[in-house]
């Protein structure tokens, strides 16, 4: 026999949590886990813009027939102008995109394109790092290495370390950056650090691929892709992987795309081919339905606008919620510095907990977190936050 050989696998460290949480039958349980928007009654909803979208496509499509390799054109061309903004004609030039399912399609793709350009078989990632990270990269027969980013003691990016590792990476190596709202510490580098983080990547020929899952809840849609078109406008080639799940609530339609930018324009066309080959031998080709919805968004005037204003509602409950959160940690221990949840972005933080301080606030007061003491900051609700502040200040340190 062949498939008796394989061995049951633990649950993946967070949908793990999310399994127990659902089995839990205590009424006062609270979800911190899983990276999605709530809003004040708890629920993750459709946006307003996404299901008038979605609407009017429904209402209107007459086939199911498969689309192009690359996907839909003005889910490409829309999101191309999100991320990169109003760049000029030699960045667009160069830059080819492929819709894919998720930022995680996007991850994967970028991968297999590196692996088919180099013998070293590396990538980069921060420690600490989103958990998929490893999964994605390792899965694609990378080797994982790490570079210094956050003292969860201080609360701070450990930037002195992290620019001295990264001045040691070896060139045309592979290194994941996020853009923004970096998961899982909510800390982001100022513009000074990420001018030095270019600098060292122009320098030594190193490749980034920059992980843009939280465009537009962090700062804004312009200010959370400013390095990548600092970068853009500096670097011969470069990945971006982008995600449509946060802002613009498509979680379960997979709804992503891939931005690969070549030193000319004669790259574009390679770039999309060897793109579309590598999709084809994963997934043949991604989901329609999302990047339908957010073509019509970006191809309408009114619904765009709609679909800004409910971003930057979003943005505006997730820092008010972080700095609510901070004052009820204060207000529970005042010799506790709590600033740092406020000032960080996006819609994660570390709390600096033991994971058997997290498995006794999961088994006694019944609230989850990751293990390593991650929180979703938009699972929040005012209602609760008092309560969550009272059991978790007293540990933290």
């Amino acid at each position: 026999m062949t498939l008796d050989k394989l061995k049951e696998i633990p649950p993946d460290a967070i949908l793990g949590l999310m399994t127990a949480y659902q089995a839990d039958e205590s009424p006062d349980k609270i979800d911190l886990t899983v990276g999605v928007y709530k809003d004040s009654q708890g629920k993750t909803p459709v946006m307003r813009a996404v299901a008038e979208s979605e609407r009017r496509l429904v209402a209107a499509q007459t086939s199911k027939a498969y689309l192009p390799p690359l996907g839909v054109a003005g889910f490409r061309d829309g999101i191309r102008k999100m991320v990169l903004g109003p760049v000029d004609g030699a960045v667009e030039s160069r830059t080819a995109v492929i819709q894919t399912p998720g930022g995680c399609g996007a991850l994967r793709v970028a991968a297999d394109m590196y692996r088919r350009t180099s013998t070293e078989d590396v990538v980069y990632l921060s420690n600490p790092t989103w958990g998929n990270h490893r999964g994605l990269m390792g899965a694609a027969g990378l080797a994982l290495e790490e570079y210094p980013y956050y003292n969860p003691a201080t609360h701070e990016l450990e930037v002195d370390e992290m620019l001295d590792k990264l001045s040691r990476i070896p060139p045309q190596s592979l290194i994941v950056l996020q853009a923004s709202s970096h998961n899982p510490t909510g800390e982001d580098p100022d513009a000074d650090t990420w001018k030095q983080v270019i600098d060292i990547i122009e320098e030594r020929g190193i490749l980034p691929l920059f992980d843009l899952a939280y465009q537009g809840l962090g700062d804004g849609l312009d200010e959370d892709a400013a390095v990548i078109r600092a970068a853009a406008e500096r670097l011969p080639e470069m990945f971006v992987a982008v995600s449509c799940s946060k802002n613009f609530g498509l979680y379960r339609e997979r709804t992503g795309a891939l931005l690969a930018i070549g030193k000319d324009p004669s790259q574009k066309k390679v770039l999309e081919t060897q793109a579309a080959n590598v999709a084809r031998g994963c997934y043949s080709m991604s989901p329609a339905h999302g990047p339908l919805i957010v073509a019509g968004i970006f191809e309408d005037p009114e619904l765009h606008k709609l679909w800004l204003d409910e971003v930057v509602e979003m943005r505006g409950r997730i820092q008010g919620l972080r700095k609510n959160f901070a004052q009820a940690l204060a207000n529970e221990r005042s010799d506790l510095d709590t600033t740092w949840i406020a000032e960080q972005r996006g819609m994660f933080s570390l709390l600096g907990l033991t994971q058997s301080e997290v498995d006794t606030l999961r088994e006694e007061q019944h609230l989850y977190m990751v293990r390593d003491s991650r929180i979703n900051i938009a699972g929040l609700q005012d209602s609760s936050i008092e309560q969550i502040a009272g059991v978790v200040a007293p540990l933290m340190s």
